[in-house]
């Protein structure tokens, strides 16, 4: 898993936005330009986000190690294809 911003744009395929989570040390990378070019994924917090997602430890707009036990209640919490907002 890639653990610096190149490292998730290249990952993803494009120049990568973070969206973070307001209640968890957690964000949403997306790449923004894919829409129109890739499928939609999921609804969030009144947005479409298209093609690869994924879901990062994210603390004072910095990277950080993501918790096992956050990381699944998160991805479960983003299995439907419309989520709530945390």
């Amino acid at each position: 898993m890639p653990d610096t911003a190149q490292g998730l744009d290249a990952y993803l395929g494009g120049a990568v936005r973070i969206k973070p989570f307001s209640t968890q040390p957690a964000a949403l990378a997306y790449v923004p330009c894919l829409a129109g070019h890739a499928m939609s994924t999921r609804f969030y917090d009144g947005q479409w986000y298209y093609g690869r997602l994924l879901i990062v430890g994210w603390r004072r707009s910095r990277l950080v190690p993501l918790p096992e036990p956050l990381a699944r209640e998160l991805a479960e919490h983003f299995a439907p294809m419309e989520v709530s907002r945390l």
